[in-house]
């Protein structure tokens, strides 16, 4: 279950078919991948949610695609993180994001448009997944704003044009 300081934030919803699944990057010869990944299943089991979490250490594209057209959203948790591709590719997906207020996602994601920016707390990150468990309607239109998003402002196209702009910015301003 969703809780917040006041308590369950979707009492009354039906959550029979909800579940988490956790994909990345997994490298089994880095000790503290392992001992991550241990831990949060045994988070999941403690907490009696362990049926309906699923862990993908690392996924193909044609995975990660999958996932991505079954999901209601995706969170993403890093704080501080550089750019990040994952949001990106999410929202090129169609699905918004919901991730910290912080580092690349402040520059990639549109907070309340595109997805949600949030504080790094389990409260404020479980508050934005319940606005979307009890709106899909909300995460489907904000899904299509982020598709826009990364179409208008991070695209090949876009990318090169702007690169191109700067390459001629610079040349003037060494002839002038």
């Amino acid at each position: 279950m969703l809780h917040n300081l006041e308590g369950d934030v979707l009492e009354g919803h039906n959550l029979a078919d909800a579940s988490l699944t956790v994909a990345g990057g997994f490298d089994r010869r880095l000790r503290e991948n392992v001992e991550y990944l241990e831990e949060l299943k045994s988070l999941a089991e403690k907490v009696g949610v362990s049926h309906r979490v699923n862990f993908i250490t690392s996924c193909s594209t044609a995975e990660r695609n999958t996932l991505l057209s079954q999901c209601l959203c995706v969170v993403y948790t890093p704080k501080d993180e550089h750019f990040g591709i994952v949001p990106l590719e999410a929202m090129a997906a169609h699905k918004p994001v919901i991730a910290c207020n912080s580092g690349g996602p402040v520059e990639t994601i549109k907070n309340g448009v595109t997805g949600f920016l949030c504080d790094p707390s389990p409260q404020d990150f479980s508050l934005a997944m319940a606005k979307f468990i009890r709106d899909p309607q909300m995460a489907e239109k904000m899904g299509g704003e982020a598709r826009q998003h990364v179409i208008e402002s991070f695209s090949t196209k876009i990318f090169g044009q702007r690169l191109n702009r700067f390459l001629v910015d610079i040349a003037r301003g060494k002839r002038d």
